[in-house]
């Protein structure tokens, strides 16, 4: 039994035995530094021990670049007195430095290690952990730990969500009351998040959400993203009976809140150029609201747009395009209708949660391609009731959608679609609560989530995944402790 997660792809465990290596390392790419680097620091925090560099393949951990493997692709052999450790590009490398991690012991200060082989790559791109500061504010200091959990876990992608009803938690030059003070990451925090995640081999998405959850663009230039009502504003109510705060809704219909929407975007595309996606939030929008709004009447008249509900969409694939043009991919949650699917630029990646505004099966039909965020059993939230663990999540994969919620499709009649590279992945998503509150239900569904969107064809069972994860779980525990 290999004790690692997530499974690799092949493997072969040579000898049962533990046999000690020198705890020298040796890598023959330069490029690669950081990464050693970033590796050594977390070998130490694990292990508490640091190897040391070596000048030459003399040495027991030897890093090499193979050209002839896929850029995400590794392998591993510890059949002799070494561990030789072939990548095909970074990606691949920290890939394999998290297996390396995960499958050294130490003792009395020497490495040990199992003769085995690995080669191994993964079958789907996107591996996300989201994380809400636009809710709950997380300490700086704690996204590295989520950097670092998505590290040892191959996790690719860190997603941060980063706006929404109480924060705008990243700085912004051109809109300096949006931030609150305390409250907000600095720009050379953002660069330390950056270089940090970088080294490991972590990609980040933040999002910018609109048209709705947008309340601080709201309270702090209500002159430039306002709606302009006509008459009483009247209560408003989502799905669930909540009430919602019109404040939260920015106007569609204004070229001003327009320019002011594309200038914030133009500043997360350059605080994060190395973001191969840029997230524009997209769902939950109250846009009844825009039916007593001046500017929005005014803009579905001569734009020819015959509802509130097409001008989300239309809305929707403006900000789109916009992000389009400045390089990048956008992002949304599944919240436009497939009525309205013709106005949203088909490069759009969408993640499928809920079940309700658009099924996954429709969206792929509609020629998108999209990430799987079933709420059931991928979200983590506040509510004890709504709670899942590896067990369910071991039993998901990302061709399914199940949820409790009585609107949603998908919990009377679980969604299938067949086996697709249109469905990049998966993404679990931490929603309002502190890291606190986090920490212990990232630990506890993250290696399983890991398992189940690395490769999709399901290896382990329950008992034989538990027995694995009690080692596995010890080293990312030490990863992320506070020394």
């Amino acid at each position: 039994m290999i004790k690692l997660l997530p499974t690799p792809r092949n493997h072969e465990i040579v000898n049962n035995e533990y046999h000690s290596i020198p705890a020298l390392v040796y890598c023959d790419t330069e490029a690669w530094s950081d990464s050693i680097n970033a590796f050594l620091d977390s070998f130490f925090k694990i292990h508490e021990l640091r190897p040391a560099l070596a000048d030459s393949p003399n040495a027991g951990i030897v890093i090499t670049r193979d050209t002839t493997l896929a850029a995400d692709a590794y392998t591993l052999d510890s059949t002799g007195g070494s561990l030789i450790i072939r990548a095909g590009d970074k990606e691949g490398l920290n890939y394999a430095l998290a297996s390396a991690l995960l499958l050294i012991s130490c003792k009395d200060g020497d490495i040990t290690m199992q003769s085995l082989t690995v080669y191994d790559c993964p079958e789907k791109e996107y591996r996300a952990l989201m994380i809400d500061t636009g809710h709950v504010w997380q300490p700086f200091d704690k996204m590295l730990k989520y950097v670092d959990l998505c590290y040892i876990y191959k996790i690719k992608y860190l997603h941060l969500h980063v706006v929404d009803f109480k924060l705008y938690a990243i700085p912004s030059k051109a809109f300096p009351n949006l931030n609150e003070e305390g409250r907000y990451y600095t720009y050379e925090q953002i660069d330390e998040l950056k270089r940090y995640a970088a080294a490991r081999g972590i990609l980040l998405v933040p999002e910018f959400e609109c048209p709705g959850h947008a309340t601080p663009l709201n309270n702090a230039y209500p002159e430039i993203f306002a709606n302009r009502s006509e008459g009483e504003q009247g209560e408003f109510y989502n799905e669930l009976g909540n009430r919602i705060d019109t404040r939260s809704l920015l106007c569609a219909g204004s070229e001003k809140a327009f320019e002011g929407i594309k200038i914030l975007l133009k500043e997360m595309v350059e605080m994060f150029p190395d973001a191969p996606y840029i997230h524009i939030g997209g769902d939950e929008a109250n846009y009844k609201w825009w039916d007593q709004c001046s500017e929005c009447k005014k803009y579905m008249a001569e734009h020819n747009i015959g509802s509130s509900h097409e001008l989300y969409s239309e809305f929707v694939g403006r900000v789109a395009d916009y992000v389009l043009s400045l390089g990048k991919t956008p992002m949304v949650w599944e919240g436009f209708p497939k009525e309205s699917s013709h106005y949203i630029p088909k490069e759009t990646v969408v993640i499928a949660w809920e079940s309700h505004y658009q099924l996954a099966n429709e969206l792929l039909d509609g020629g998108f391609k999209i990430v799987n965020a079933s709420w059931k059993p991928t979200y983590i939230v506040p509510s004890l009731e709504l709670r899942w663990g590896p067990k369910e999540i071991l039993e998901w994969s990302v061709y399914n959608w199940d949820h409790w919620w009585e609107k949603s499709v998908a919990t009377l009649n679980p969604i299938s679609v067949p086996a697709t590279d249109d469905v990049l992945g998966g993404t679990i998503c931490v929603w309002e609560i502190t890291y606190e509150q986090a920490i212990s239900r990232i630990l506890e569904n993250l290696p399983a989530f890991a398992e189940r969107t690395w490769t999709v064809r399901r290896r382990l069972a329950y008992p034989e995944y538990s027995e694995i994860n009690k080692s596995v779980f010890e080293k990312a525990s030490a990863i992320i402790e506070d020394k």
